[in-house]
């Protein structure tokens, strides 16, 4: 049976395979250092929080979101050069995250 994936706003994905394609169009579409509009950016808040939870993972005090480019060194010596959701601190900090990981997570 196929995982699900229902979001803050109440929007109900049938597939995590859905929910992943249309997080991907929302990010795609935001231009760097733009903060998200409602549903998404609460949708994309309560995603990341229900998945630090699920993963105990220190979850930052996040209360905005943004997209910003993924540099961070992996391995071998190589750079991802993608664009990314990130959450927005109350300090004005981002930490970048995986939507596909959180939502993956997430779906049952």
């Amino acid at each position: 049976m196929a995982k699900q994936v229902t979001v803050a706003s109440g929007t109900v994905f049938g597939t995590l395979k859905a929910a992943k394609e249309h997080f991907s169009k929302v990010r795609e579409a935001t231009p760097p250092g733009t903060r998200l509009s409602e549903p998404e950016r609460s949708d994309v808040l309560d995603i990341y929080g229900r998945y630090c939870a699920a993963t105990a993972w220190p979850a930052e005090h996040a209360v905005d979101v943004t997209t910003e480019w993924d540099n961070e060194q992996r391995s071998h010596g190589t750079y991802a050069q993608t664009k990314a959701f990130a959450v927005v601190t109350a300090s004005g900090s981002t930490k970048v995250f995986s939507m596909d990981k959180a939502l993956a997570e997430i779906a049952v």
